[in-house]
């Protein structure tokens, strides 16, 4: 580059002739684009001189092909990374293997057993996400708890667990319950029409969410202008998303570099410190997060000064919780009905358990729900083939070697643990393709979880802090959905059903169209 800075300043003050057809000019671009070819070749292989690495080390690795080494299929929008991680993962009869991401190496870890060593036993050395935190680039995301950075995110988690316990949740299940009677009204005002049920689920998790974690009513089935449910629907739709979900994923550098923000934050953001200037203006209560975000946030500023759970961490955590309660749960009461639609014995079935535990509104508990075994193997079985991030991310904080093995894994690898691939493994789960709730009956949840080939909601100390709430959500839209209306294949339903490729979250490509009727 600073030979091809050198020639430009010379042909600047030369006396030369450089008109077209001149040979002097002639021989001097000849030798401008030589040098602009030599620099980019030499950039390149600036980029890929680690693409010995796995080799070198004698790991059974993916042979790289370009500068996007083994993801071109996804950053091409070819793919849906999960189900690409998957592929690869059943080339493979071995405890891990390598990949190249951008020039940089990865551990993709096959073996459940280095799995619970490295998210459970050893976590200490695996506490981090490899995701980028740039407070620079987006200070909201840098001080989320999905991406925040140990010792804050140790802290932090441990004063936002008490938020998630079963009293809180039995708080808010009134809240939960209005969301869901709305959902009711709107399918019955829909009496056999063939309904996009991912965005039934994407409003009635609109409605909760905002209820219950901004204090604001979206009324998403009411008013086709929300502005909530309308954000939604944007908030990674925009032309610079998949460029900077991939970034935050995989590119820090570029993170940093272009300063690009994980996501638009303006509606959230407005409506949060809204809520937040009226309670504190008027002293009321209503006994949702928003309450409890400001109680968290007068005990960890009384506990530690050099914290400041100021109004940007308050609203950090509220987006955390915002997409991680809205997207997973409303895509699993979608993907749960896509299924149900499919396989109309399991809906059956379902329908029959509903109906015997619930006779009328008032037995719609949180109780009686959670104690719903079938419910809960419906929506295990649905995890299983559509968890919502389809793999788990850690970075490698200093040297470690892998006992299973003896394989030293070098401080600062990034390490992915592709869920797609366990979740489908037949070893683990036999006939995967097929939806099969029977799989989960009896104790087997808790038996896949332990073993580490079941994860719909990460591992370890850093799972899914809301993994509670989302579940109680995603079971009482399917109580409130199953009880009245049944759900049938159309000529417009998917199938097979096509992921997204553009985002690395497991989303339907073009809804989940079905026929709804009354019962």
């Amino acid at each position: 580059m600073v030979e091809v800075k050198q020639l430009l300043v010379v042909l600047e003050n030369s006396n030369l002739d450089w008109s077209p057809g001149h040979p002097a000019a002639y021989d001097m671009y000849i030798t401008t684009l030589a040098l602009i070819a030599v620099a980019l070749y030499l950039f390149y292989r600036y980029l890929t001189r680690r693409h010995n690495y796995w080799k070198t080390r004698g790991v059974p690795y993916e042979e790289p092909y370009s500068l996007a080494g083994n993801f071109w299929e996804v950053f091409s929008g070819k793919t849906q990374i999960g189900k690409h991680l998957g592929k690869l993962y059943s080339r493979y009869n071995t405890p891990y293997f390598g990949i190249y991401i951008l020039g940089k190496p990865y551990l993709v870890i096959r073996s459940p057993e280095i799995v619970k060593n490295m998210a459970i036993k050893d976590f200490r050395n695996f506490d981090d996400r490899t995701f980028a935190c740039d407070k620079n680039a987006d200070e909201l995301a840098a001080n989320s708890l999905f991406i925040m950075r140990n010792p804050d995110w140790k802290y932090i988690r441990n004063k936002l667990t008490p938020m998630f316990t079963s009293g809180k949740l039995r708080s808010m299940i009134d809240i939960v319950k209005t969301s869901a009677k709305s959902m009711e009204t709107h399918l019955s005002a829909r009496d056999s029409a063939i309904l996009d049920i991912k965005e039934v689920s994407s409003k009635y998790m609109t409605d909760v969410v905002a209820s219950c974690f901004f204090g604001y009513e979206a009324n998403a089935f009411g008013d086709d202008d929300s502005e909530f449910f309308n954000f939604t629907k944007t908030m990674f739709a925009s032309k610079w998303s998949f460029l900077s979900l991939f970034s935050y994923f995989f590119a820090p550098a570029l993170v940093s570099m272009l300063k690009l923000p994980f996501m638009e934050y303006g509606v959230l953001k407005g409506i949060f410190l809204d809520t937040l200037a009226y309670r504190q203006r008027n002293g009321c209560r209503r006994n949702d997060f928003v309450d409890l975000l400001l109680q968290l946030r007068d005990n960890v500023n009384k506990e530690r000064k050099d914290i400041d759970f100021g109004v940007d961490r308050m609203v950090a955590q509220s987006m955390t919780f915002f997409v991680a309660g809205f997207e997973t749960t409303s895509n699993a009461l979608a993907f749960a009905l896509y299924e149900l639609c499919l396989r109309t014995d399991c809906q059956e079935k379902l329908r029959e358990e509903i109906r015997r535990c619930i006779k009328n509104d008032e037995d719609i508990t949180f109780d009686k729900v959670q104690k719903m075994t079938y419910l809960d193997m419906v929506l295990s079985e649905t995890l299983r083939r559509y968890p919502f991030g389809p793999f788990l991310n850690r970075m490698c904080k200093e040297d470690y070697v892998i006992e299973q093995t003896g394989l030293l894994v070098e401080k600062g690898t990034p390490v992915l643990i592709p869920l797609d691939g366990l979740h489908y493994d037949p070893e683990y789960f036999p006939n995967p393709e097929r939806f099969d709730p029977d799989r989960f009956v009896d104790d087997n949840k808790h038996h896949y979880a332990q073993a580490c080939v079941y994860m719909p909601f990460g591992l370890g100390p850093r799972n899914c802090i809301g993994d509670r709430f989302g579940l109680i959500c995603a079971k009482m839209g399917l109580v409130y959905a199953l009880r009245r209306f049944r759900f049938e294949r159309s000529v417009e339903t998917p199938t097979p059903l096509v992921l997204n490729p553009r985002t690395p979250f497991m989303m339907p490509l073009d809804g989940l169209k079905m026929r709804v009727e009354k019962l």
